[in-house]
């Protein structure tokens, strides 16, 4: 239960980290009354978004070595590749690994362990450096980075004393415009620019659209090509079902629209964290479409005696066409659980 309510609550900890009255990231995974509650969020400023549409990496200094980075706070020189990197949010951790770099330092390791399902472990010389939003400066110093890799709700009140132990890199995640798959992929390609790892990182998308073409030649003769499809997190709230339904700008309907299949939910305005909350009498409306849901073991909604029967009325459940993906999804990592991600869709709605 825990490891589905850090799924469905990490977007509402971003945001609320956004907020004047949440100053910082919690060090565990979210109560079932915060996961229920944190449903909207505001949206990031519109100079963040633009300083991420301008993260690039200038001509480097052929003498020094050095590069001015682009990112959401700013600019930051470069000198040389870096060799010890401290990284304090999971999808950049993963990043490096899918690179083959080890990160010095990494926040919260446990909980890392626990959520992050990617083919490539993290080895056991990383130091723990405390929680996501609250690192220990001490710590990260003693390691003495050449590198810091954040998110924004992290450095916007963390900025100044990270960069004065090691030069800081800062990337928005869900940006206020365009979508988050291609932000991922600008900045896995940043971080590898950065570590000299721009070859290992063509490898690495490469490799990854090969899953995608594979997964879509199957979906095709399994006879889901252009099938309509929403996909959704659930989770009860208040003895109702909280459901989260994905829009194209997120990271994860972007990967599975790799993989053929449409994306049937759209809502009336954009959604900068990538979903809609809504009730299940929504469900209803939705038709005739293959429906991917990601609900914990230990809290099913759709199973609940309160609303059993309405589900099991919808169209998609009596043709059989709804399709439970675990309550084990990462829906915000990076290119690794981008392929781990389309895997289990093939799996799942070919019944394998």
């Amino acid at each position: 239960m825990q490891r589905f309510l850090a799924l469905i609550g990490l977007v509402s900890v971003l945001a609320a980290c956004g907020s004047s009255a949440a100053t910082q990231a919690p060090t565990t995974a979210p109560t079932t009354a915060a996961a229920a509650t944190a449903t909207t969020a505001p949206e990031p400023t519109a100079a963040a978004t633009e300083a991420a549409a301008e993260a690039t990496t200038a001509p480097a200094d052929s003498a020094a070595g050095t590069r001015t980075i682009k990112h959401v706070m700013g600019e930051t020189t470069i000198t040389g590749v870096p060799q010890k990197v401290v990284v304090l949010e999971w999808v950049y951790v993963e990043n490096l690994l899918a690179l083959g770099v080890q990160p010095a330092g990494v926040a919260d390791i446990e909980g890392y362990n626990k959520w992050v399902d990617v083919p490539v472990e993290l080895g056991p010389a990383a130091v723990d450096v405390g929680t996501r939003g609250e690192a220990n400066l001490e710590t990260i110093a003693s390691i003495k980075p050449d590198l810091i890799i954040t998110l924004q709700y992290d450095a916007e009140k963390n900025y100044a004393q990270y960069s004065a132990i090691a030069p800081t890199l800062v990337f928005n995640a869900y940006p206020e415009s365009g979508d988050q798959y291609t932000e991922m992929i600008e900045t896995f390609n940043t971080i590898a620019d950065v570590l000299g790892k721009t070859e290992e990182a063509k490898a690495v998308l490469a490799k990854m659209e090969q899953t995608y073409a594979e997964a879509k030649q199957t979906l095709a003769a399994a006879g889901f090509e252009n099938a309509p499809y929403v996909l959704a997190q659930a989770y009860t709230s208040n003895s109702a079902a909280e459901i989260r339904l994905f829009t194209d700008n997120s990271m994860i309907a972007k990967l599975i629209s790799k993989t053929g299949l449409k994306n049937a939910w759209t809502a009336s305005t954009f959604q900068v964290y990538g979903f809609s909350t809504v009730g299940s009498e929504a469900l209803a409306g939705l038709g005739d479409v293959n429906f991917m849901y990601v609900v914990a073991d230990d809290d099913n909604p759709f199973a609940s005696g309160a609303i059993k029967p309405f589900w099991d009325s919808l169209d998609f459940v009596k043709k059989g066409q709804a399709y439970p993906l675990g309550g084990d999804v990462w829906f915000f990592g990076g290119p690794l659980s981008a392929e781990v991600l389309a895997e289990r869709v093939v799996k799942s709605l070919t019944k394998q």
